[in-house]
């Protein structure tokens, strides 16, 4: 069995969003052995995810500082426990 195939999928709602917290934790391991375990190092953008739950795993994980593109990002950033957060956009026009 592919990490990414669903045991019950006859049982899933579609459309669903599935999500593989073994693969994140995955994920988040390479980027910090990708910068030689200096987790210090990293500034992801959170918005390949939108999801305060990935922001609380690489904060677990020794990642501080996030990259956001919008207020609603920042906001969750903030409520996941992020400290360092930068705006990576000028924040122009109506939204």
């Amino acid at each position: 069995m592919q990490w990414y195939e669903v045991k019950n999928a006859e049982a899933i709602d579609s459309p669903a969003l599935l999500i593989f917290p073994e693969r994140i934790q995955y994920n988040i391991q390479t980027m910090i052995r990708t910068v030689n375990g200096h987790a210090d190092r990293l500034m992801p953008h959170v918005k390949t995810h939108k999801m305060k739950e990935v922001v609380q795993l690489q904060l677990n994980a020794g990642i501080h500082r996030f990259k956001c593109a919008t207020i609603a990002e920042l906001e969750m950033c903030l409520e996941a426990g992020a400290k360092f957060i930068l705006i990576a956009y000028p924040l122009v026009g109506p939204k």
